[in-house]
């Protein structure tokens, strides 16, 4: 069986709550108390789930402390790509804004950083043009 997050938090509380009573309430109508065995395997369970739960914690905090790989195909690549025509595709033209727009569509910027560099400018303009 998975436990979730939740469900560990919740099961933590629960053996917070009970963590060391005198009587618990099953054994309440007879007024028994609970054996140290069992007080002694509510705490041990207790302090395995809060151990699982750093340890996950770290797991999460190492995970996002990653630096991102770069995408080969993302929309940063492709701007920079982009950018470095500057002699066929100045800023600030029609043509430069239509690309812009034109890459934020995932196949398409694949498409434009896969073809051959010396007709990127010519596929960019008849795109223009069917758009």
């Amino acid at each position: 069986m998975m436990f979730t997050f939740q469900m560990m938090f919740k099961l933590m509380e629960t053996i917070k709550k009970e963590k060391n009573p005198e009587i618990s309430s099953s054994h309440f109508k007879t007024g028994r108390k609970k054996s140290s065995k069992q007080i002694g395997g509510a705490a041990r369970l207790s302090s395995q789930i809060e151990k699982l739960c750093n340890a996950a914690d770290n797991m999460s905090q190492a995970t996002s402390s990653l630096t991102p790989v770069m995408d080969p195909y993302g929309i940063l690549q492709a701007v920079k790509v982009l950018d470095s025509m500057l002699g066929e595709v100045p800023k600030a033209s029609p043509l430069y804004f239509f690309a812009l727009k034109l890459l934020l569509n995932k196949d398409k910027r694949i498409m434009f950083l896969s073809i051959n560099p010396k007709i990127r400018v010519l596929w960019l303009k008849t795109e223009m043009e069917d758009s």
